[in-house]
């Protein structure tokens, strides 16, 4: 059938919608919340966590979906949604597929950033420093997100941010890796290094210092891995 044929039907086509952001922010902040402490699959109720928003059933069910499709949980026919830990070859596998796309993210930003963006990267990490890091190690986890979520959006690549959304979760959460692997200061000094490097447009530059920071956290956790045995997931 024609495009012209399509407009010409006299009944009117179903409309597919999307799942209010807010509710569908609130689903997401919620189920990424959960896989932080589960060691095992748990089912995310539709009904209950539509009463937990005070929400109707159908935004929630649509913002499960939609989190289906982007990998952060699997939906079952019949038996709605599974969330299972972020287990320890997940972990590893994102870290290594990490080096390739967070040295791209890099390398595209400092040729996109402007002095705003690069401010605004700055101000990210302004309220920490060597004597303070320790004690603030859960905002300085926080602003780690946030900074490299900030370099994939500044990499100017759709594909990328899709990818980052679906799978970002897998470094972030549940494995307090900063605190554990006591690498807030040299976190933080590799990051201000990547900062600089994009303010100068060197992009090369950029693409080296981000790909090393992760080898860096790769390689400290599979040494810490080795040394303390910890199990099927982090």
């Amino acid at each position: 059938m024609s495009k012209r044929e399509c407009r010409m039907d006299p009944k009117p086509m179903t409309k597919i919608s999307r799942p209010d952001d807010s509710i569908y922010d609130s689903v997401r902040a919620h189920v990424l919340g959960l896989v932080k402490n589960i060691d095992h699959p748990v089912r995310v109720r539709e009904e209950e966590l539509a009463k937990k928003l005070s929400v109707s059933r159908t935004p929630v069910r649509e913002a499960l979906l939609r989190l289906g499709q982007e990998g952060i949980l699997t939906m079952e026919p019949r038996r709605g949604a599974l969330l299972s830990p972020v287990t320890l070859e997940d972990y590893i596998e994102w870290l290594k597929l990490r080096i390739e796309l967070e040295a791209f993210a890099a390398r595209e930003a400092a040729l996109n950033a402007s002095q705003r963006d690069v401010d605004a990267l700055r101000a990210i990490f302004a309220p920490f420093n060597d004597d303070n890091i320790d004690a603030r190690i859960d905002e300085y986890a926080a602003a780690n997100v946030e900074f490299h979520a900030a370099v994939i959006r500044l990499a100017e690549n759709s594909l990328l941010g899709k990818v980052w959304k679906s799978f970002g979760h897998r470094a972030m959460l549940k494995t307090r890796t900063i605190e554990r692997l006591k690498r807030a200061r040299h976190s933080l000094a590799e990051h201000r290094a990547l900062i600089d490097a994009i303010e100068k447009r060197d992009g090369a530059l950029a693409d080296r210092l981000a790909r090393e920071h992760v080898q860096g956290l790769l390689a400290q956790t599979l040494n810490d891995i080795n040394n303390t045995s910890t199990g099927d997931s982090i």
